[in-house]
């Protein structure tokens, strides 16, 4: 596992804490899973780094990165 898989993996945790043993288990069987927790972390990232941008579309590109997020997320939940 690569370190945007970790750091996905824990934003993921952090989301759903109550799938926490789930998600470590998804890790070893299912490569998948973990592109997928690549994803959600590159995406969860570029939604902060434009929330603190002061750019004029900074606020629209952070939504769009959230709603992606969010689309990973029910990729992932389909997963289980």
């Amino acid at each position: 596992m690569n370190q945007a898989q970790r750091r996905g993996l824990a934003r993921l945790m952090l989301r759903w804490p109550q799938r926490r043993t789930e998600l470590i288990d998804r890790c070893d069987q299912d490569t998948r899973f973990l592109e997928l927790s690549e994803a959600y972390e590159a995406a969860c990232g570029a939604a902060d780094y434009w929330a603190k941008s002061g750019s004029p579309e900074a606020q629209m590109r952070a939504e769009e990165y959230r709603a992606l997020a969010f689309e990973i997320e029910r990729d992932i939940d389909e997963l289980f």
